[in-house]
């Protein structure tokens, strides 16, 4: 199988875009066994072909992820490839083959429009023509009616996504953590400019804190340990301890600490190591030659790079592919990483680039 990376006209405003194994292409549709930032293993991902724009052999993720693969990083955390195996052995060569496969073995799907939006549900019905779908919403529910797709409008279709796979365990158990918050997790909101960002949250624990900042663990979408970050207590608008996510998440944290993949990236021995609640200042000054990631109260996204100047109002970083400097003030920095897998994914990417 050939390691790929496909841009679909979905994508074109997010600029995302699928990495795998190519299975094969048939005149309908490209087949892959995705993969994720991480190299590991993904769903099963059947594209319309018309909704192809470019198929690339080489570039920097393809390098990036060859690189984690070559040192045996690339792993299937989740146990999906028993099932994509399965699924593979009926050839899913089009769109109406996969949504009938999803249907007969009722798994949660889920399908990018040639218009970018993307819909998480079980199949009700697989037509000629059309879908039907029970979309999961917000809540982590199954909404009782069906909407319904023509297959002409669809780009993608997933099938056994790690994240479905992890809601469909949780069905069974999920009156165990409804509102039971075991863990102490916590939505925090934060006061970001960026438009696309206000109204999202960091979710995870709060470990300690200061006057000034919580020293907080974050959680990724798996629900496993993503970061241990500075929280800017002046830039938190809100907070929540009682939610659907956070009921979703006690779940997920459950399941991860019982497969001992909660911690992938060995993130807890530098919390356990500090002895207080360090300040962002304490944090740059002591960077050295580390990259560091920033995110700024009135800058969009996160800022990853190496500081290149420090004084008593701010610091300067610069980022590690463009050379580009970005100053920033200390009194604007919302959340500042003390170690994540962001970072050692960047510091993973940047080696590939230098082989």
């Amino acid at each position: 199988m050939k390691l790929v990376e496909l841009h679909t006209k979905a994508d074109q405003l997010s600029g995302s875009y699928y990495l795998g194994y190519l299975v094969y292409q048939s005149a309908d549709a490209a087949t892959l066994i995705s993969l994720d930032d991480d190299a590991n293993a993904g769903g099963v991902l059947v594209i319309n072909n018309q909704d192809i724009l470019t198929s690339v052999d080489e570039s920097p993720s393809l390098a990036y992820c060859q690189h984690l693969i070559d040192e045996g990083k690339s792993t299937d955390p989740f146990a999906l490839m028993p099932l994509n195996q399965e699924l593979l052995k009926t050839p899913l060569t089009s769109l109406s083959a996969a949504s009938q496969a999803a249907l007969e073995k009722d798994l949660v799907v889920n399908i990018t429009l040639t218009s970018g939006i993307v819909y998480t549900g079980i199949i009700a019905l697989a037509g000629p023509t059309e879908i039907q779908l029970k979309q999961i919403g917000d809540d982590y529910e199954l909404d009782p009616l069906c909407l319904v797709i023509p297959l002409s409008a669809i780009s993608s279709l997933e099938l056994n996504a790690p994240l479905n796979k992890l809601w469909e365990k949780y069905q069974a158990v999920k009156e165990q953590f409804a509102g039971q918050n075991p863990y102490g997790l916590v939505e925090l909101y934060l006061d970001w400019l960026d438009d696309a960002r206000f109204g999202s949250c960091l979710l995870g624990l709060v470990l300690d804190q200061s006057d000034q900042f919580l020293l907080f663990e974050s959680l990724n979408d798996y629900g496993q340990l993503e970061s241990i970050c500075l929280v800017n207590r002046e830039d938190v608008v809100h907070e929540s301890v009682n939610s659907a996510a956070i009921d979703f998440s006690s779940f997920l944290v459950a399941y991860n600490q019982k497969n001992e993949i909660f911690d992938p990236g060995h993130l807890g021995k530098l919390a356990q190591s500090l002895d207080h609640v360090p300040t962002a200042r304490e944090v740059i000054e002591k960077a050295g030659k580390q990259l560091v990631s920033v995110d700024d109260y009135e800058l969009a996204g996160e800022n990853l790079g190496y500081v290149t100047a420090v004084d008593e109002a701010g610091f300067t970083i610069e980022d590690p592919e463009s050379g580009q400097e970005v100053s920033h003030l200390f009194e604007n920095v919302c959340a500042l990483d003390l170690a994540s897998t962001e970072l050692e994914k960047m510091r993973e990417f940047l080696a590939a680039q230098n082989q």
